[in-house]
């Protein structure tokens, strides 16, 4: 089950995720939406039998980079893939770093900020609606 298309913001549904040249850099942020490529992921997973999960590998269609983080919790684009933990609540999804342990109850969580910024919060209880994002084959 692939996710293609637009991923748009539960909180603000006037603003998806996407990427922006700052300089020589590709960052990620959110963005109205202007029907554009920069606007537009692929997401596709792997099964981690040691685990009993499903992986996703997200990838922008205008730059062909991934969706990804350092080792600081930033997030950021990579020409290698990164593996995200994908949580389904209903129609929206939800991005987090995954851990190695079960057992551990946070999780890095890819969230909209006011600002319009995109960053990881660590994140423990409930997702809240800046953490959702609804795939929309735009």
């Amino acid at each position: 089950m692939p996710i293609s298309g637009v991923l748009v913001n539960v909180h603000d549904p006037d603003y998806v995720l996407a990427t922006a040249k700052d300089g020589v850099h590709v960052k990620v942020e959110g963005q109205q939406f202007t029907s554009t490529d920069n606007q537009r992921w692929t997401a596709t997973f792997r099964y981690v039998k040691e685990t009993d999960t499903r992986l996703w590998s997200v990838q922008n269609k205008d730059t062909g980079n991934f969706l990804s983080w350092n080792s600081s919790m930033q997030v950021l684009m990579s020409d290698t893939q990164h593996w995200w933990r994908l949580v389904f609540v209903g129609e929206n999804i939800a991005l987090q770093v995954p851990h190695a342990s079960k057992d551990d109850t946070s999780h890095y969580t890819l969230e909209l900020e006011d600002s319009g910024a995109v960053t990881l919060k660590n994140q423990t209880g409930q997702l809240i609606s800046r953490q959702l994002w609804t795939p929309v084959d735009k």
